[in-house]
């Protein structure tokens, strides 16, 4: 037998041991997320052994704000850190808390009852993971809800250490922090963080204590406050292994994760993301063709970027995703769907009929610019037989009334149904009007295309296109 034949032989049994594997670390994981959602209502200290060292580090960090942290530190903190670190300046005195070790000061904090207050205030439990997303041999990102089709409900991060599945501090601490910052903006966050420091003191309804009494650090010491300034937490970790899980999802072909990285992508959110169009364009391009009308329609928009008319390979390039997008209720699609049939591009018919149906479908969808454009095709179809000049001029009357705020291209519009209809008269004056109008940097084109217009219009003959941009309407 061949060594080729034998590698592929056993690449199925590779693949199925490698799944097998992954299989065995995410139920590890979940062992480990059940494990702690049993203990942590209980407010039972055994906790802290499934905690990572990056967690007990994050803790030790914590101990030595509580000593040393000026005001202007403390209000640093992201919320539930703030909280943590003043809960500690109220249950233990500088001494005390300097002789506890980084796993003593996370027990203090669950004996106190200090890392379960949020819990006790919210009655909440930890939610239970629905998925794990693994992250090369040794980390993983929890899911705490299945996905919407909008977004991943990301939950708490592990890494293996030693064999074992351990939590991980930044995803815990920065979903806590959110929750107080949304209900802070409710009730105040300042009064907020005093009645969950009153409760880590005397229970629920306790008298809480001001917040100026544990913002001065436990010890005054320069030196200290400049080293906790060079250790300060990289609270966006948790955000690059979000990102990290969206990549692993992405390279397994989720649709979802696609549209997102997409997105992020093409955006560019440095220093965490770097933009780069054309990777953006892939991703999105991905997850289209999986389905995701969102991605079709983030990428309508990303291949028409810029001032050029898309070329012939572009446009037939764009048409599945401007269906895909226009069948799921993306208005913008809907409109360049009109165009590709208004102009018979890609390959589709030229039939405006068909144009002025998903014209219709946006404005019934709430696009502002669709009446101005389907009264155009109505009027100027370069189909005989598919122009329909009295329709034309009765959608036209809801332009017609607010002829003060019309813009330059309406009153073309206008002009075009009335000499559709034969009133050439009226067709003279809209056009006269039009041209009027013309902002000052209006393109060259545009400005020629309303004189020829005009010109016609007072020969006595009306105007039947021949021009249609496909980036967005009619090009006059």
């Amino acid at each position: 037998m061949s060594r080729r034949l034998l590698l592929l032989l056993c690449l199925p049994f590779a693949l199925g041991a490698r799944a097998a594997d992954d299989l065995d670390a995410m139920n590890a994981v979940s062992a480990a997320w059940g494990r702690y959602a049993e203990l942590a209502p209980e407010e039972d200290p055994a906790v802290v052994a499934l905690y990572s060292g990056a967690h007990l580090r994050h803790f030790g960090f914590l101990r030595d704000a509580a000593l040393y942290a000026s005001a202007e530190q403390v209000r640093r903190l992201p919320p539930w850190d703030r909280l943590v670190v003043m809960a500690l300046r109220l249950h233990a005195d500088a001494d005390a808390l300097a002789a506890l070790d980084e796993r003593g000061v996370a027990t203090l904090c669950w004996r106190k009852r200090i890392c379960s207050v949020w819990m006790r205030h919210a009655d909440a439990r930890p939610a239970a993971l629905s998925h794990v997303t693994l992250i090369g041999a040794d980390r993983a990102v929890g899911e705490v809800g299945a996905p919407d089709g909008e977004q991943f409900f990301f939950g708490p991060d592990f890494v293996r250490e030693d064999g074992a599945w351990r939590i991980e501090p930044e995803a815990l601490s920065n979903e806590l922090s959110a929750l107080i910052a949304e209900q802070g903006r409710t009730v105040g966050e300042r009064a907020l963080l005093e009645h969950l420091l009153g409760d880590t003191v005397g229970g629920e309804g306790a008298e809480p204590p001001s917040l100026v009494t544990v913002e001065g650090p436990l010890r005054e010491d320069a030196a200290q406050r400049t080293r906790l300034n060079e250790r300060w937490p990289a609270y966006d970790t948790a955000f690059r292994r979000r990102l990290a899980a969206l990549e692993r999802k992405a390279e397994d072909g989720d649709p979802l994760a696609l549209w997102q990285l997409g997105a992020l992508t093409y955006a560019g959110h440095e220093p965490l993301v770097r933009r780069d169009r054309e990777r953006a364009i892939a991703l999105l391009e991905r997850a289209s063709e999986a389905g995701h009308a969102k991605a079709a329609s983030a990428l309508l928009q990303a291949l028409v970027e810029g001032d050029a008319p898309p070329d012939a390979a572009t446009l037939r390039r764009l048409l599945p995703h401007a269906q895909r997008a226009a069948e799921a209720g993306d208005r913008d699609a809907m409109l360049a769907l009109s165009n590709f049939y208004s102009e018979g591009a890609a390959g589709l018919p030229l039939d405006c009929r068909r144009a002025v149906e998903w014209i219709e479908r946006a404005e019934d969808a709430g696009l502002d610019v669709a009446r101005n454009n389907r009264v155009w095709l109505l009027a100027t179809c370069p189909v005989d037989g598919q122009r329909d000049p009295p329709r034309a001029l009765e959608l036209a009357r809801h332009l017609i009334e607010r002829r003060a705020e019309l813009h330059s291209s309406e009153l073309d519009t206008v002009a075009a149904a009335y000499a559709a209809n034969g009133d050439f008269a009226q067709a003279v004056a809209w056009q006269q009007d039009a041209i009027a109008r013309l902002p000052a940097d209006a393109p060259a084109p545009v400005a020629k295309g309303m004189r020829a217009r005009l010109a016609l219009y007072r020969r006595g003959r009306p105007y039947v296109d021949r021009d249609f941009d496909l980036t967005g309407g009619p090009a006059r």
